[in-house]
């Protein structure tokens, strides 16, 4: 029914300055997203008052197009250097840099683009076809079902640990305690700051993910041969086009990844930077003799790419039809929405399908175009991989800096990405993981607001609460289910110590 109200306003998105709009967006959103500190978010906020002269319908094309393209965009440099734009490119650093140094960075870029491109177009299709009915869905979820999403990304952390299972469970754990450390929302109280005013916030995420990895990343660079490059070859191949082999290999990691952001994405709140971790853990939970996760493993991040993108449509449901926005994106889009007289809900559905639908036709066709110029793009960055550690490695540092600088304008930030980047590549070093840190950090307040407010409307019988809902149930036979595979691949690797993947390091 809504797929036949929506085809009359198909061709509206090939006016001149409509199709100009998509383009911009798709541009800015790929660069911008490629640099770490310049998330989507701060580019769609960005566009805003550029779009004040333009009419709803521009305005918001160049908007949804910018964050599409953006979330994307993150996956180049975490691919090439380890260095995730966006934090929903982080899991993709794992195995897509593991394939950089292994002189794969084209044929990583080659799945990236095609889960990327695909997840969009599907979560695109979802959104126009079933978002009223899809939005119903978001309403399911209370505080118990947040409080179990929560975990269940915590689940994950034992999957991505790569045989040192105690050390990934100690990251986790701190990454946990970390989460608490600052003002308490409900009471107003400091937790964790001993006394220092910039603690009070919290770690915002960013200098958090930009240390870890970005800063890390390059203190490691700027070890070895400093002529070297970081790949081990001289020559890229050009052929960004993926392969029909390559495409049959992780058919069923795409399938997994494009259905988990596609239920991820209906989640406020949750979005690709939760979406991406519990795609990977379960494609490591069904991985098969042979596979090499944590060296380069192409399944892996065939799985993340197309959870991540396959996100951004459903996160726009909750928001257009009921005004809940899905993430921090959505909710900037929802203040263009506004800005532009437009109120979000049913409403705009019956009295200004032109706007809506125009919009959500110009969501699919903008990961289409998104392809097209990541080619073009990728030719350009791919180049980085050939450059020499002593010019890449100081670079790095340098541009995570002033990333940080630019998201937060607080120097007391660029101290804590720094702290956090001599820490993470103490981790790496020592094979404790990183990435469970930033789990710890990102699903701890999620599951601390839920917890808190479980309790409350449970009268103190939580589990007697959740038991008589049957989201929440489902929710509790996926935990079992995941808690369940770890252990049993945890006794295999002790059993098959040769067929664990490991982490290799340079």
């Amino acid at each position: 029914m809504y797929l036949e109200q929506a085809l009359p306003y198909f061709w509206d998105i090939f006016t001149w300055y409509n199709f100009l709009a998509i383009m911009v967006g798709v541009v800015v959103g790929i660069v911008i997203g490629a640099i770490p500190g310049l998330s989507p978010p701060m580019a769609i906020a960005l566009m805003i008052p550029i779009s004040f002269k333009f009419p709803p319908i521009t305005a918001l094309l160049l908007m949804v197009s910018t964050y599409a393209a953006g979330i994307f965009g993150g996956s180049f440099s975490a691919i090439l250097l380890r260095t995730p734009g966006t934090s929903a490119s982080a899991a993709s650093s794992i195995e897509g840099f593991e394939l950089t140094k292994r002189g794969k960075a084209i044929e990583a870029i080659r799945i990236s683009t095609f889960a990327s491109v695909m997840g969009g177009i599907i979560s695109g299709v979802v959104l126009l076809v079933l978002a009223p009915p899809l939005a119903k869905v978001s309403l399911w979820f209370g505080p118990a079902e947040y409080f179990l999403v929560a975990i269940l990304g915590l689940t994950a952390i034992a999957s991505v640990t790569f045989g040192h299972v105690a050390k990934g469970l100690i990251a986790g754990f701190f990454g946990l305690i970390l989460s608490v450390v600052g003002t308490d929302e409900y009471s107003a109280y400091p937790r964790f700051t001993f006394g220092m005013t910039p603690l009070e916030g919290g770690f915002d995420i960013m200098p958090v993910i930009i240390g870890l990895f970005a800063f890390a990343q390059g203190m490691e660079l700027c070890q070895g041969n400093p002529k070297s490059n970081i790949s081990g070859v001289k020559t890229l191949s050009w052929n960004i086009w993926p392969k029909t082999a390559e495409i049959m290999r992780c058919k069923w990691a795409l399938i997994r990844g494009w259905v988990c952001g596609l239920g991820i994405g209906i989640i406020p709140a949750a979005g690709g930077s939760v979406a991406q971790w519990i795609a990977y853990a379960w494609e490591i939970r069904n991985a098969k003799p042979g596979d090499e996760f944590g060296k380069g493993e192409l399944k892996g991040l065939a799985a993340t790419e197309a959870s991540n993108n396959g996100v951004t449509g459903t996160s726009l449901i909750p928001m257009f039809v009921l005004g809940i926005p899905g993430g921090i994106a959505a909710a900037v889009i929802l203040g263009a929405l506004i800005i532009h007289g437009l109120q979000p809900g049913m409403r705009l559905f019956e009295e200004n399908p032109a706007v809506i639908y125009t919009i959500m036709w110009g969501f699919i066709f903008a990961n289409v175009i998104m392809g097209f110029v990541a080619i073009v793009l990728a030719r350009l960055m791919a180049y980085l991989t050939l450059f020499p550690r002593g010019i890449i490695g100081p670079m790095i540092l340098i541009f995570s800096v002033i990333g940080t600088y630019t998201a937060t304008s607080n120097i007391y930030d660029v101290w804590i990405m720094i702290g956090f980047g001599i820490m993470g590549y103490f981790m790496f070093k020592y094979n404790f993981s990183a990435a469970g840190v930033l789990l710890g950090i990102i699903l701890g307040p999620i599951a601390e607001g839920g917890l808190r407010d479980l309790l409350v409307v449970s009268n103190g019988n939580p589990i007697g609460f959740m038991l008589t809902r049957p989201l929440s149930l489902a929710f509790i036979a996926c935990i079992a289910i995941a808690l369940f595979f770890s252990v049993k691949g945890k006794k295999e690797t002790e059993s098959h110590p040769e067929g664990a993947p490991t982490r290799v390091d340079d």
